[in-house]
């Protein structure tokens, strides 16, 4: 073993897919480097899975993992702890002990900082106190829990606001949750500021989910910003037309976007992009720093074409963050990252209920199979937590 490769600590901050992702390439890697893994939460929770909670058809234990026991099967070391600071000229990460309530200073020797986003409400007034969302587990059974009760009145008008991926999918699952109740005259609006759902997308997409979503009920209502959010009630915008509207709701669903987490506000402005997420030069390293990565959602990479925030970005950001950490280590050249899932050329599995799903891939969209293939992704990816 190398002496100097063997005396190395790196510290990820965030255990989702990105970080996962490092600790995994990581330990494969590695021959000694310590590897500690850092979270708020004891279980990773699949993300992409979160809406069909609503529906029933996946229940929380099987779309979470112990961090714990991913962290001893890899030879990784996990502390369930809230990060509520990094002193990058110390190079010591400051974390609270949910636990003990007690601050403790955590040594690095190199730092990944995967510790995604939140959620984003803009400033409207209303919104976070009163809407409900689908961003973590909690929140999802949360809301869950707000179904099941109104479902026993006669009829239920959910308003979902946001009509991106997360947004569409879960307007497939609440369809599936009130037709499973024989809820026939409940009403699900999926509410969008742009003048199109999924505004990311190629509008061939944007024009199918459409047709799929309205065949199965859903109510579409694109080109309206939501201006203030009550008790039951929304106040929309429409852009075109610059006519405001009131519209009533038993339960409101936020999928209307995400800012960084909230650590980013202790980095410094020059290794920023707008926005607040964090900047990653072309080995992803945070900008101006060797020894500190970033990898997921939290990072702004950008090379001709941005990185996309998804699943499959994270994934591989995470392996090149770990090549890139031994490579560091080693004095070897490092590894440009090229990302393919991109703002610019974006691809997705879409699932929009009753076992239907599609994929969008390189400019084709194909549905055969689609939803299958989801379910396997969630499926064997899940099986690292056995």
């Amino acid at each position: 073993m190398n002496a100097f490769e063997g005396g190395m600590r790196a510290v990820i901050l965030g255990c989702g897919f990105a970080g996962l992702s490092v600790a995994s390439a990581l330990s494969a890697k590695s021959r000694g480097v310590e590897i500690l893994m850092i979270d708020r939460r004891e279980r990773f929770e699949y993300l992409p899975s979160l809406p069909e909670i609503l529906s029933g058809k996946v229940s929380a234990d099987e779309i979470t993992g112990s961090l714990r026991k991913f962290a001893t099967k890899i030879g990784a070391e996990f502390l369930q702890r809230e990060v509520k600071s990094v002193d990058l000229k110390a190079k010591e990460v400051v974390a609270r002990n949910p636990k003990s309530s007690s601050e403790e200073r955590i040594p690095y020797d190199f730092l990944v900082v995967a510790v995604g986003a939140e959620l984003a409400f803009f400033g409207i007034p209303g919104a976070e106190e009163h809407a409900l969302s689908v961003y973590s587990l909690d929140a999802t059974l949360k809301t869950r829990k707000r179904l099941e009760e109104a479902v026993q009145q006669e009829s239920v008008k959910c308003v979902v606001v946001g009509a991106g991926l997360t947004g569409v999918e879960v307007a497939g699952e609440l369809v599936d949750f009130f037709s499973g109740r024989g809820c026939e005259a409940s009403r699900v609006l999926l509410v969008e500021m742009a003048q199109r759902i999924l505004p990311a997308f190629p509008e061939k997409v944007s024009a199918r989910i459409e047709r799929v979503l309205r065949s199965r009920g859903v109510e579409i209502l694109t080109g309206n910003a939501v201006q203030s959010v009550s008790e039951r009630e929304i106040e929309l915008l429409a852009l075109k037309e610059k006519a405001g509207r009131k519209i009533h709701y038993d339960i409101l669903i936020w999928t209307a976007g995400l800012k960084p987490n909230r650590i980013s506000a202790n980095f410094p402005a020059e290794a920023k992009a707008k926005g607040g997420w964090l900047k990653a030069d072309a080995f992803l390293r945070l900008k101006g720093f060797k020894d500190v990565f970033v990898a997921g959602d939290i990072a702004h990479f950008e090379n001709g074409e941005i990185s996309g925030k998804n699943v499959e970005e994270a994934e591989r950001q995470g392996r090149t963050v770990a090549e890139n950490i031994m490579r560091s280590i080693k004095g070897s050249k490092l590894r440009h990252y090229s990302p393919k899932n991109t703002v610019q050329k974006p691809r997705a599995l879409i699932s929009l209920g009753n076992g239907h799903a599609i994929a969008y891939f390189n400019g084709f969209l194909l549905e055969t199979f689609a939803y299958r293939l989801k379910k396997y992704l969630e499926r064997k990816y899940m099986r690292k937590f056995a």
